[in-house]
């Protein structure tokens, strides 16, 4: 059982209050002050009572069968209540009999309904908030139902109440009892006592010794007040002869303290509940004034709460308090982010040793990549220089010749070779430049080449002819040993060379040279540099031919 707070003491307060004052009126009543007017008073206080607990049982009781089926029980005692204040002050019997039967006749309908749903509610104690009834146990309305209609139809029948003949108006002044007023009687007994022997069961915890004492004694002072009432002691005859009242009173009492032990769940005790919370929480409101706190919660100043309001603050210890707007108030939470903020200094350590980490690793990269953009360097260049050496050996050659020239002829002459060899040189530095960076060369680069070339071959008075018939790119390799074949062909017949047509068709996996030069020179040579070339004359005239097959072989 919880303890009860404050307002539950209040509300408990004003109840016994209200039940003293009823008590009172009746005591007055009775003595003959004021009867009718105390009367109404009394009766007004219960139906306020049982109407005020029925309103608080709608909002508390989280079970909705429970819910439902309590919520009944005190629309029946209000009813009933109701029913006996217009029968004794609002109804005349002597003018209005019939009416008065009537209303006399109802005050069954509560008496049937409460033990049958009391008796529903004892056996849904302790089922889960998704509980629903067995079909079965509906069939008990259809007994109930059949006796309050046996009872509203006895002027058709007198089965349960039996009026003399000798008086022609029926009231409950004369009668007798008939034989289903016993079967209602019983009815009603049996209901009560298999209701309250399941909640006395129910009382006595499972696996245990433990026993509810609570729901127990509104129980037990029902036992004893029924023995007393039949023994008809005077005392409780004056202050407690209503025996609907406080029949009434018990019933409500009993499944009250079934709500207070927790035999019926509700949703009450809130502050208790969040004062055990193990979330370090509070609930303040508008003014900061705190309605319910957690005793996890760390205690701060209320102009700490006026700047968790706007933003989060970070208390000793590493606690963060943080804060939303609720409905009147606010709620504030406590969380432990210590180890979280060690985790971020130890991370930020971290980092600035990764900083300077990485900036050490960028200037090495910097390094290695100027190291490697260096090796690349020279290695373009060495591979130039290889190339291009024995060319540049013979422009040195050809720049003594025109040193030592004689004759404006020779200048002349000497002065185109220098122009055919830079060509040469420059062109074919290109292409090496280009198969560096491309992986392949363009057809159209060997055709600039060879364009450049033969114009410097003008220069020297050779008359010249190409026709380029290659579109594609070309392996580097390819493109290299076909200009290195023209080259060394012009080089060797430049002294006597008069007309030269070159021819380059084929495709991409088979590019072919063909060279067709007038000289005196003997070419024949070229086949030492190039083992795979066709070199024949005819007629005066030097064919050449070189053709470079996929994978740079030659035929």
């Amino acid at each position: 059982m919880t303890k009860l707070n404050q307002r539950s003491k209040r509300t408990v307060a004003v109840v016994a209050a209200l039940i003293v004052l009823a008590i009172v009126c009746r005591v007055l009543g009775n003595s003959g002050f004021y009867p009718r007017a105390i009367g109404l008073v009394r009766s007004i206080i219960y139906i306020f009572l049982f109407a005020v607990w029925g309103f608080s049982l709608q909002r508390r009781i989280m079970q909705n069968w429970q819910r439902r089926y309590m919520a009944a029980i005190a629309i029946c005692m209000s009813f009933w209540f109701s029913l006996r204040t217009l029968k004794y002050h609002f109804i005349p019997a002597a003018t209005m009999p019939d009416v008065a039967r009537l209303a006399w006749y109802a005050y069954y309908i509560p008496m049937l309904l409460i033990p049958m749903l009391s008796l529903l509610t004892a056996v849904s104690l302790g089922k889960p908030e998704y509980y629903r009834p067995p079909k079965l146990l509906h069939l008990l309305w259809a007994p109930t139902i059949l006796l309050i209609l046996t009872v509203l139809t006895n002027d058709l029948h007198q089965t349960v109440f039996v009026f003399p003949k000798e008086y022609p108006i029926w009231t409950d002044d004369h009668y007798s009892y008939g034989p289903m007023y016993g079967v209602a009687m019983l009815w009603i007994l049996l209901a009560a006592i298999i209701a309250l022997g399941i909640i006395f069961r129910k009382c006595r915890l499972p696996r245990s010794k433990r026993v509810l004492w609570l729901p127990l004694v509104p129980f037990f002072l029902m036992l004893a007040y029924a023995l007393l009432y039949i023994m008809g002691i005077p005392v409780i005859r004056l202050f407690l002869g209503d025996l609907t009242t406080v029949s009434c009173l018990l019933i409500a009492l009993i499944f009250e303290s079934c709500i207070q032990c927790g035999l019926i769940r509700s949703n009450s005790h809130y502050a208790e509940l969040f004062r055990a919370s193990s979330i370090a929480a509070q609930i303040t409101d508008r003014d900061l004034n705190v309605c319910y706190a957690a005793q996890a919660i760390q205690s701060v100043e209320r102009k700490v709460l006026e700047r968790a309001k706007q933003e989060t603050v970070i208390l000793d210890g590493g606690i963060r308090l943080c804060a939303e707007p609720i409905r009147d108030g606010y709620v504030f939470w406590q969380e432990d982010i210590s180890a979280l903020l060690a985790l971020l200094d130890e991370l930020s350590g971290t980092k600035e040793e990764l900083e300077s980490y990485n900036g050490l690793l960028e200037e090495e990269n910097k390094q290695k990549r100027r190291r490697k953009r260096l090796e690349e360097q020279k290695r373009l260049f060495d591979m130039v220089q290889e190339t291009i050496k024995p060319h540049l050996l013979l422009l040195s050659e050809v720049s003594k010749e025109l040193q030592t020239a004689g004759t404006e002829d020779a200048a002349r002459k000497a002065l185109g070779k220098l122009a055919v060899i830079g060509a040469y040189l420059k062109r074919r530095s290109n292409l090496i430049m280009l198969s560096d960076s491309l992986g392949q060369t363009p057809a159209e680069e060997l055709h600039l080449c060879l364009q450049e070339s033969e114009a410097n071959l003008r220069l020297c008075g050779v008359t010249c002819a190409l026709r380029f018939d290659l579109a594609a790119q070309l392996p580097f390799d390819a493109v290299g040993t076909l200009f290195d074949f023209y080259e060394t062909a012009v080089e060797l017949s430049l002294d006597t060379l008069t007309d030269l047509t070159v021819f380059a068709t084929g495709n991409a996996w088979s590019p072919r040279i063909t060279l067709m030069l007038s000289c005196d020179a003997d070419l024949a040579e070229l086949s030492t540099a190039f083992e795979n070339a066709s070199i024949t004359k005819e007629d005066g005239v030097w064919y050449c031919a070189l053709t470079i097959t996929e994978g740079g072989d030659t035929p």
